[in-house]
């Protein structure tokens, strides 16, 4: 799976591949469309998907950290941006209850990982299309892809050469760079995007 149905896209800042053969394009706002490979996926639809609401950039462990409680069908859940004591967000993302769950309350932070919003080789890209998984929901709003192995800079002309360049295969880093933006990571905020629920009364902004 190669990067041609990107070729004329506007406003890519990436494009990257991941370890099952997707590609994908990195747009502005950290949002993400998929080519979606059928390399080792029961689905065998392939082709572009729709594009996210957010994306986020996450390491191994706090992929399997989110995925335990978001894809959890018995507890309801809701993936949200941390923010600090001043309001502001601080570069994690946590999950939290929608509903009691045995004796952790309605409220209750049971995940908190680090996060960045740029692709980097080794992370795992996390499209957000819907940031709450009710009871009986098994996080079907949420996509977690897999690792990511190959980042270009730019997109494609529209005779698909890369109008970027290479990155290279630096080992995936959390740190972010000049330009991130994590207080952006509100997808009610874009003119476009994923199917977004609006935030409950009193829950912090989704991410």
């Amino acid at each position: 799976m190669d990067y041609e149905p990107f070729a004329g896209m506007p406003n890519v800042e990436y494009m990257y591949r991941t370890g099952r053969g997707s590609t994908y394009a990195h747009l502005p706002g950290s949002q993400t469309i998929r080519n979606r490979s059928d390399k080792n996926h029961t689905d065998k639809s392939v082709g572009l998907q729709q594009k996210s609401g957010k994306t986020i950039y996450v390491d191994k462990s706090a992929t399997s950290a989110l995925a335990a409680w978001l894809q959890n069908p018995d507890a309801a859940t809701q993936l949200l941006p941390e923010l600090g004591p001043d309001g502001k967000p601080t570069g994690k993302a946590q999950v939290k209850l929608l509903e009691d769950y045995g004796p952790r309350k309605t409220g209750s932070v049971v995940a908190t990982v680090p996060f960045a919003t740029k692709p980097k080789v080794g992370l795992y890209p996390v499209e957000i299309f819907k940031s709450e998984s009710p009871i009986g929901d098994t996080g079907r709003g949420i996509h977690f892809g897999n690792n990511i192995t190959e980042v270009l800079e730019g997109g494609l002309g529209q005779k698909g050469m890369a109008r970027g360049a290479a990155m290279g295969s630096t080992r995936g880093s959390l740190n972010r760079g000049a330009g991130d933006n994590i207080g952006m990571l509100n997808p009610l905020k874009l003119a476009k995007g994923g199917f977004i629920d609006k935030p409950h009364a009193g829950n912090n902004k989704l991410i």
